[in-house]
């Protein structure tokens, strides 16, 4: 089985690249508070939403990686 990539993730990081870093945060605690409440009512780590929403959290913390690293040099 071959997987296409489609390069939608660059796009997605564009999008939240320009948020300030109490906008970042503040959407991050979002995301974890969705992965939790989705834990709670069973929802699988695997499932297709646990993924997506680790893959947009994934988008958040490079954002702010990446932010950390330019305050540093």
């Amino acid at each position: 089985m071959t997987q296409q990539v489609t390069g939608e993730e660059a796009p997605a990081q564009h999008k939240i690249d320009h948020l300030n870093d109490q906008a970042l945060q503040n959407a991050m605690k979002i995301i974890l508070n969705q992965m939790e409440e989705a834990v709670r009512q069973g929802e699988s780590l695997t499932s297709e939403y646990m993924v997506r929403l680790s893959q947009q959290l994934d988008a958040y913390v490079l954002i702010a990686q990446i932010r950390k690293m330019r305050c540093a040099s």
